[in-house]
């Protein structure tokens, strides 16, 4: 794994896959987890892609920010490892924050992304959503990852899933415990701020959204609002997926990822 250091950021962890060349397909995770969370696509882009996948800064192997984290300094951060990728404009795939990162890149630098596929994610909320997004940094802050932790899994797997894969819980709270509190609550300040709604009617790249069909945290619905701003945008629904398809249903999502890239 090599560690990358970004001009002007932190040291980032970067893993890197699969025959080099073509069109890489670059992986951004999502709040509070690392690369990890790409393990099934790995598996099966690895075989006949250039695959990446990168820890956000505080996350995982990354270093950490010398300031609070912001859709902007976050989306440099991506930048500086498309640049030091060399390799022109990639397939970004982006999933939960991982997705509202790979949204900010695309409408700031359109010529580093050939397609976009945004899982789990949206482009703005309502003001009823920001205040339940201030609410998670309060408790946060006030009782530490020890009492978000449980919220986080409860609202990203559907109750089936809870059931059948103990296993994947226990690892995606271990990851969880090991961010910082403070930092895992400027996170939540930093999400509450999204709004590329307006930005993204200027992409013309070819743009996947998939939405879980249980999802508590970006509905089908959020999905619907990104695809109704630009022209070349698909939705495709995950029947019984909450928040995670990737891990969820993998077989599925890479089927459908797979399917999109070949288009792109």
């Amino acid at each position: 794994m090599p560690i990358v250091k970004i001009a002007d950021g932190p040291d980032i962890n970067l893993v890197r896959t699969g025959p080099v060349g073509g069109v890489p397909i670059v992986f951004i995770h999502a709040l509070g987890l690392d690369l990890t969370l790409w393990e099934h696509q790995f598996q099966e882009f690895g075989r006949d892609h250039d695959v990446v996948a990168f820890d956000l800064p505080g996350h995982g192997l990354s270093g950490g920010m010398d300031a609070p984290p912001t859709f902007a300094s976050m989306a440099r951060v991506a930048a500086g490892v498309l640049r030091y990728l060399n390799a022109g404009p990639v397939h970004l795939v982006g999933l939960s924050v991982g997705g509202m990162i790979a949204q900010t890149l695309a409408v700031t630098s359109p010529e580093m992304v050939r397609s976009l596929s945004l899982v789990a994610t949206s482009c703005t909320f309502p003001d009823t959503v920001r205040k339940v997004i201030r609410e998670r940094a309060r408790v946060t802050r006030e009782g530490g990852m020890e009492a978000i932790v449980p919220l986080h899994l409860e609202r990203w797997f559907p109750p089936d899933f809870r059931t059948r894969r103990p296993d994947m819980l226990d690892r995606m709270g271990k990851i969880l415990f090991r961010q910082n509190k403070e930092f895992h609550a400027a996170m939540w300040d930093m999400v509450v701020t999204l709004d590329v709604e307006q930005g993204l009617s200027a992409l013309t790249c070819p743009v996947l959204v998939v939405a879980g069909e249980d999802d508590l945290s970006a509905s089908p619905a959020a999905g619907q609002l990104i695809v109704n701003q630009i022209d070349a945008a698909t939705l495709q629904v995950m029947p019984g997926s909450g928040h995670f398809p990737p891990l969820e249903c993998p077989e599925v999502f890479n089927a459908l990822l797979r399917s999109f890239l070949g288009r792109a």
